[in-house]
């Protein structure tokens, strides 16, 4: 255990959604230090300069860098990888073995184990193979005990949090399922600071569509980790929908039903899966809303079940650049360095 005890931190891609987004958490985290950010298109520019609404923690100036100096990481305890597909592992192929600080890797290169998947998902080879086993995958309130242990974490999808977290308590339990269709929508933040027709206001605004409908590459990573919650193989099918919106995430998921089952008994089993879980709610047959969980850490959980069809509906929402993205990857620094898990993160939403 380390608390009370001041751990210093690297970010690799700060001015993103994602780091910027952990620049703010970490900066009024009591126990952290942050040693440097990097941005190329920002570098030697204060934090506050490029960002105006964010505040210095006292006197200390965090200015971003192009890249970390030798220096700077063999002093740090921990660094955040927050990099597009790709870019990750060829970071740590330069310096890996070289130094002894801990790995968060925000971004999407070690969540898969088999680097067959890998390349089918991604469609190129993975670099680092031999390090894909050394990677648990950050899913707290699946992995908690692995993470505690673990030197290098792979922070999940936005999109399989919310997934996952949805289906846990079903595939932990002994209930039948004939198979499992997801249906997600996520605001524009979820691709990225990208500049792509796409995503500009005039084609977002009053629009809404889904994408990469014949196979995200999230769905490899989905298909895994049901696997190993469940112990079981789905093949899933899963599609993602823009909304006309900056961030949120509103999952839904159905469930076919291989026995009856009754509201209670379904109730039951959520509650007590997360009754020690602080940044998840189960709300029962409330359905929640994206503008419950936006600004913060949590995710909230609904369902219904539809005895007609013999489904049942799991809706699951989350902030996808906290819960998603940032907000979990500390949650998991925690966990690994010995803090208390909900430090930085009891933060309430903007719900207006």
């Amino acid at each position: 255990m380390i608390m009370n005890k001041n751990i210093k931190v690297g970010i690799i891609g700060g001015s993103g959604f994602t780091g910027m987004e952990l620049v703010k958490i970490l900066s009024r985290h009591k126990y952290v230090e942050i040693s440097f950010a990097t941005s190329r298109i920002y570098k030697n520019l204060l934090v506050s300069e490029v960002f105006p609404s964010y505040q210095d923690n006292g006197d200390m100036k965090l200015a971003f860098t192009c890249q970390p100096e030798k220096g700077n990481l063999e002093k740090i305890d921990l660094i955040f990888l927050c990099l597009p597909p790709l870019k990750s592992m060829e970071f740590l192929k330069c310096i890996y073995g070289n130094y002894k600080f801990k790995i968060i890797d925000v971004g999407s290169d070690f969540r898969l184990k088999s680097s067959d998947d890998y390349k089918y998902w991604y469609g190129t080879e993975h670099i680092l193979k031999e390090k894909l086993s050394d990677f648990v995958y950050g899913l707290t309130e699946i992995n908690k005990d692995k993470i505690k242990k673990s030197k290098y974490i792979a922070n999940p999808g936005c999109y399989p949090v919310s997934i996952l977290l949805g289906l846990a308590p079903v595939l932990k339990s002994n209930i039948k399922i004939k198979d499992i269709n997801i249906d997600s929508k996520s605001g524009v933040s979820g691709a990225g600071r990208k500049l792509k027709d796409e995503y500009l206001f005039g084609s977002l605004n009053n629009n809404f569509y889904a994408y990469s409908a014949e196979g995200h590459r999230h769905t490899g990573e989905i298909e895994q980790e049901i696997e190993n919650i469940g112990g079981k193989k789905y093949r899933v099918s899963f599609t993602p929908h823009l909304l006309p919106m900056t961030r949120g995430i509103f999952t839904s998921i159905y469930c076919k039903l291989g026995e009856e089952k009754t509201e209670e008994q379904i109730c039951s089993l959520f509650e007590n899966f997360y009754k020690c879980s602080p940044f998840v709610k189960f709300m029962g047959k409330r359905i929640p809303q994206l503008k419950d969980v936006v600004g913060t850490n949590m995710c909230l959980i609904g369902f219904c079940l539809d005895v007609r069809t013999d489904t049942l509906k799991i809706f699951s929402v989350i902030d996808n650049l906290l819960k998603g993205a940032a907000g979990q990857a500390v949650q998991n620094m925690n966990i690994m360095m010995g803090f208390d898990e909900k430090e930085g993160l009891q933060f309430n939403g903007i719900f207006s």
